[in-house]
């Protein structure tokens, strides 16, 4: 009897194991996601203020933002910069808006295109007036 006792342990050992292990890589590649996600908002806030500073100076910041971005280790290919300046005639000393999305397709470990057909993808804002 104490044979088959020790065997059904082993056998419970095993079990939960590869269950853990089915359930821990899933949730672990989830909070690295995660992770990386607020990460890349971060850079993208630190850059929409650091293009909002540029742009209110009368220059364009979108070189500028990009620079940033490819130093910070993101692709400058997935960023759209968008500048609003308010009013027709730029002056300095009036509102400016810089505006950034980041496309995070391609940067996950769970294929989140799959879940969400429009991508993933997350934007930051800066304005000075």
């Amino acid at each position: 009897m104490r044979g088959s006792d020790t065997k059904r342990q082993g056998v419970a050992v095993i079990e939960f194991a590869l269950i853990m292990g089915l359930l821990m890589v899933p949730l672990m590649a989830g909070v690295w996601d995660v992770s990386k996600f607020i990460d890349i908002n971060q850079i993208l806030t630190r850059a929409a203020r650091e293009g909002v500073v540029t742009a209110s100076r009368g220059d364009d910041p979108t070189a500028m933002v990009q620079d940033y971005v490819a130093q910070a280790g993101l692709s400058a290919a997935h960023l759209t910069v968008t500048v609003d300046h308010g009013a027709e005639v730029q002056t300095l000393g009036q509102e400016v808006i810089v505006k950034l999305a980041y496309d995070f397709t391609g940067e996950t470990i769970f294929p989140w295109e799959d879940v969400m057909p429009g991508g993933v993808s997350t934007s930051a804002s800066a304005k000075m007036e």
